[in-house]
């Protein structure tokens, strides 16, 4: 992997951690930060043998949204520009989304503004207790961005989503998992290694079967049951002509762990 300078990326064992890296800012999102991360983004899903990503923060936020600064200068530009601008700036983070195997956000801080979208973008996220997390966009005066009024309802539902979005007020991350925009809480101590047991977990099933239900999760939200049946029947039909699902079969018969290899 090549080098950062603001955000870190390792792998190990199948399981890549990225971490936003700019902790004397809390994490403040900065558009270098999102070109590096749609570059890492890039290099990981090219990366053979990859089964799950993490992402995190380094120090004591997650993120604290997006960099004052630059917010201040897009108010300078003319009003077409801002919009180009801006949702440019949204693809950059949001790459984590086109990443084909699963992704954990650990939230180990404070998430704000676009500093939550980003792990709403991913597929699982757990957080640390005592982390706030919330979009906080109309309080600063903006309509929410970075995908924040499209993933958040799809997570907690439309009612709750509006609480959120409308009062722009943060919740403490036992409330969070609560209204289902986490799955776990746990203490801070514990979140990294609750994060890698989770991304283990995920790395020991079939790797190929994994990309396609994530893939599906995703399509069949639109979809008619006929469209997610067609879909499902069309991956099983792949996975059927895998040396994953006999190793699958056999281990299952004979009662012991299956090693898949994504053959």
């Amino acid at each position: 992997m090549p080098t950062y300078s603001e955000i870190r990326v390792d792998v190990a064992d199948g399981v890549a951690t990225l971490t936003l890296n700019r902790p004397e800012e809390r994490n403040a999102m900065t558009p270098a930060m999102g070109e590096e991360v749609q570059d890492a983004c890039r290099e990981l899903t090219s990366l053979p043998g990859l089964r799950a990503v993490i992402v995190t923060g380094a120090g004591s936020a997650f993120a604290a949204g997006g960099k004052f600064d630059f917010i201040e200068d897009v108010t300078n530009l003319p009003a077409e520009e801002r919009r180009l601008r801006m949702k440019w700036f949204y693809r950059l983070f949001l790459a984590i989304a086109d990443v084909p195997v699963p992704t954990i956000a650990a939230i180990n801080g404070h998430a704000i503004g676009a500093g939550l979208c980003f792990p709403l973008a991913c597929d699982l996220r757990i957080a640390a207790e005592g982390a706030k997390l919330g979009l906080n966009f109309v309080t600063l005066g903006l309509h929410p961005g970075m995908g924040g009024s499209f993933l958040l309802p799809r997570l907690v539902g439309v009612a709750r989503a509006a609480d959120l979005i409308l009062t722009g007020r943060l919740v403490e991350a036992t409330e969070a998992r609560e209204i289902g925009l986490v799955s776990e809480v746990v203490p801070a101590e514990r979140l990294l290694p609750r994060a890698r047991e989770l991304a283990s977990v995920i790395a020991r099933n079939a790797p190929i079967a994994v990309r396609q239900a994530k893939e599906s999760l995703y399509k069949n939200l639109g979809a008619t049951l006929d469209e997610a049946l067609d879909r499902e029947a069309f991956s099983q039909a792949i996975d059927y002509g895998t040396a994953d699902l006999r190793e699958g079969l056999s281990a299952a018969r004979e009662k012991r762990k299956p090693t898949f290899r994504g053959e």
